[in-house]
């Protein structure tokens, strides 16, 4: 999976950032009717809820997402608007992110929150032709693609981002075990592999 040499373009003269007002979502990989992650997608959703618009999702959610689950597997996508109405739906998993990295500066990061509000990163990917937008910050931080979360493997070691408020905190990375630093485009480009983790899938890819 190669970088572009292009020096990295900004973010925000594509596109505003995501407005709140369109709600939040989570997306679940299903497999064989079973939703692995639930717990762990329901308590995030429920945080960035809480700290955005001052609600909770209703209680018979979890119960509703077992019973769109039953018989599918793919993917189940959960959208929770500002007034706090939901929105279920199934899928199938999708194509794999494409076949390079795209760095974009975004100062800040897109945040803790999973916006529903794609805009921006849709305008990116357009932009990026068919690579995967890589967001970057404005001291070159590595923070996420539009589609994933960003490890880097250095002899042998997995390294992510320290989750500081700047990016998701990825569900997929949870189930790996690395160790939190700094990690800037340099350090990205000098190690021996990037992990590109979602809820979907997990991606091992050296650099070239």
């Amino acid at each position: 999976m190669p970088l572009s040499t292009a020096s990295p373009k900004l973010a925000l003269d594509l596109g505003e950032r995501p407005d709140p007002v369109h709600g939040i979502y989570e997306t679940m990989l299903v497999r064989d009717g079973s939703v692995p992650n639930l717990d762990l997608h329901l308590e995030r959703m429920r945080a960035s809820a809480l700290e955005l618009y001052g609600i909770e999702p209703s209680d018979d959610l979890p119960a509703r997402l077992i019973e769109r689950a039953a018989g599918h597997s793919g993917r189940l996508r959960l959208t929770l608007a500002s007034d706090g109405e939901t929105h279920i739906e199934t899928g199938p998993l999708g194509p794999a992110p494409g076949p390079g990295l795209a760095p974009y500066v975004l100062p800040g990061g897109l945040g803790p929150h999973k916006w529903a509000d794609r805009r921006l990163l849709e305008a990116l990917e357009r932009d990026a032709e068919g690579d995967l937008p890589l967001l970057i910050d404005a001291d070159c931080s590595v923070l996420e693609t539009a589609r994933t979360s960003v490890l880097i493997e250095e002899r042998g070691r997995l390294i992510a981002p320290p989750a500081d408020g700047r990016a998701l905190p990825g569900i997929g990375r949870r189930a790996l075990t690395y160790d939190c630093e700094p990690v800037d485009l340099g350090r990205l480009l000098a190690a021996d592999r990037v992990i590109l983790v979602s809820a979907l899938r997990l991606i091992r890819c050296a650099l070239s």
